[in-house]
């Protein structure tokens, strides 16, 4: 009998004892040099790289493991991987991050299901042609080590900033591009690369129950605890670029929309701008809704980031805490470079809304004045007809509205889409366009749409609602064309903005009515803010690019 009060006492203390804190933990790895002439190095892994350390401090993890270049190897991954499953705990979250080069080569086992490449990351000592088994990594194993390593109850989210495969739609004009594409082979190159045997798992298994891992194909959809965010299409480069007007240097542009996502305030002031619906929390669809329209739109439509995850985690909140949203949206003015510029046209530009860049490498656009044609970083010809600085004022008025827009896209609600051929494309003189605005979630109450025109050279121009449509409501249906138009001069690229609301946006509407068919841009985004903020959570903003040219 005189042990009953002590263990009563002890089974007390036990039951009051508070639960153990669900953490975020990390692997960040980030690969920039590379040992092989055949595989350029790259600018942005190291400063994204140090961009994710800080976001996962910022969400109070205190186990972060960080991998750099030589440091990176098959088993540095590997080893990186079990360990953190020995401190992971049930309910924790684990950002696993990768930034640099991605490759293909061709299946060592080819199927129907999974193609005849395999999709791979060569590591800073990888030589195609003495291959060594450290210095590569492919997606398979990153997923039979992920099965086999971390505990089931531990939430996992894989974001990969790094190429697939691909190619480019639209031409880039060599005059201004500023993209670096994260694909360590051209396309072709990778039909010639065979990679040799490499080991399977070589740790133990933290559960009886992976003994079969080596020998089944394990896809990311087979895990049931990983979301899985990466930066590409497989038909699409991933881009990595200086965003000198975002005020970043050379990074990927995935990893930095990442970055925004949880930083930049939301419509609510108090939680980061990917809570889409202002609830205080990030979700696994918020999150994977707001990287794609953010790439696409950093990119030039060039890149559209890709989203995997379990069956039911569509509204499951990411990561165990969340920053305070720290970041401001004001934008500086952009950069530009003139090509044949006159002392007039230099004095001019103090008294407009840009500035002379000391360089190219500073410039967000190029000025031709031969040609009368602006071009933008992205390698594409924006605005035509351009021959003065009234004109080109108009031009930065609207790519300044753009971009103050921006952060604020939300496609979860709505989406704004150009066909036939997509935003994606070049749509030559003479071809037929037509756009469409549909509900992207079912159900709900009507929300108000009000659609415009941002022209190449900044005129604004109504398209929705007009006097015929009245209060133009959206309802839970797929709405029909809002537009059938025909491309004509001048050229470049206008930007269809669409905004749906609860209630009309009646501030909105009268601005755009008052300066319909002219170049009065500015403004337009603040009242887009307020708009959006009034709506708490409930608004939706989508911004379609349209590529035009001969």
């Amino acid at each position: 009998m005189r042990w009953c009060v002590p263990v009563a006492v002890l089974l007390l203390s036990l039951m009051l004892a508070p639960a153990a804190q669900a953490e975020t933990r990390a692997i960040l790895i980030g690969v920039s040099r590379y040992q092989s002439a055949a595989i350029p190095d790259l600018m942005g892994p190291a400063n994204d790289l140090v961009a994710m350390e800080g976001l996962a401090r910022s969400m109070q993890a205190s186990d972060v493991v960080s991998l750099r270049d030589e440091a990176v190897s098959r088993s540095s991954v590997e080893v990186a991987l079990h360990d953190m499953g020995l401190r992971a705990q049930p309910g924790d979250w684990l950002l696993f991050y990768f930034s640099g080069h991605g490759a293909q080569a061709l299946a060592q086992n080819p199927s129907a299901e999974d193609g005849e490449f395999d999709q791979f990351v060569p590591l800073p000592g990888f030589d195609p042609k003495q291959q060594d088994p450290e210095t590569f990594i492919i997606d398979k194993d990153f997923y039979a080590w992920i099965k086999r390593y971390l505990p089931p109850e531990v939430a996992i989210l894989m974001v990969v900033d790094s190429c697939h495969s691909g190619t480019m739609h639209r031409a880039i004009d060599p005059r201004s591009y500023a993209f670096t594409p994260r694909f360590a082979f051209r396309p072709g190159d990778a039909r010639a690369i065979q990679l040799t045997a490499r080991p399977g798992p070589r740790l133990e298994a933290l559960r009886s129950d992976t003994g079969e891992v080596q020998a089944k194909t394990t896809r990311r959809e087979d895990l049931p605890n990983l979301v899985y965010i990466g930066a590409s299409r497989d038909d699409q480069l991933a881009l990595e670029t200086e965003l000198p007007q975002e005020g970043a240097p050379q990074r990927g542009v995935l990893t930095y929309a990442l970055e925004q996502a949880f930083s930049l305030p939301g419509s609510n002031e108090t939680s980061p701008i990917a809570d889409l619906d202002g609830d205080g929390q990030v979700s696994v669809i918020e999150a994977g809704s707001y990287l794609n329209s953010q790439v696409r739109m950093l990119t030039a439509q060039r890149q559209e980031s890709t989203l995997f995850y379990p069956n039911g985690w569509a509204e499951r909140p990411l990561f165990s805490a969340l920053p305070a949203p720290r970041l401001v949206f004001e934008m500086p003015s952009p950069h530009v470079i003139i090509a044949g510029q006159t002392d007039d046209m230099a004095i001019a530009s103090n008294a407009t809304n840009w500035k002379l860049a000391q360089s190219s490498n500073d410039a967000d656009f190029l000025w031709v004045l031969s040609t009368r044609e602006v071009l933008r970083r992205s390698g594409d010809i924006v605005a035509t007809g351009i021959d003065s600085t009234m004109a080109f004022a108009g031009v930065m008025d609207k790519w300044q509205t753009v971009m103050s827009l921006r952060p604020l896209v939300s496609e979860l609600a709505m989406r704004l889409t150009v066909n036939p051929l997509g935003s994606d494309e070049l749509y030559p003189e003479g071809t037929s366009i037509s756009l469409l605005i549909e509900r992207t979630r079912r159900g709900g109450a009507a929300l108000h749409a009000t659609v415009f025109n941002l022209a190449s050279d900044g005129t604004v121009q109504l398209i929705y609602p007009l006097d015929a449509d009245g209060a133009g409501t959206l309802d839970s249906a797929t709405r029909p064309s809002l537009i059938d138009s025909v491309v004509v001069p001048p050229f470049g690229v206008d930007h269809i903005i669409a905004l749906a609301t609860p209630e009309a946006p009646e501030a909105l509407r009268s601005a755009l009515r008052s300066t319909d068919g002219q170049r009065a841009s500015a403004g337009l985004a603040g009242i887009i803010r307020f708009e959006l903020k009034r709506a708490r959570g409930n608004g939706s903003l989508s911004i379609a690019e349209l590529y035009t040219g001969q």
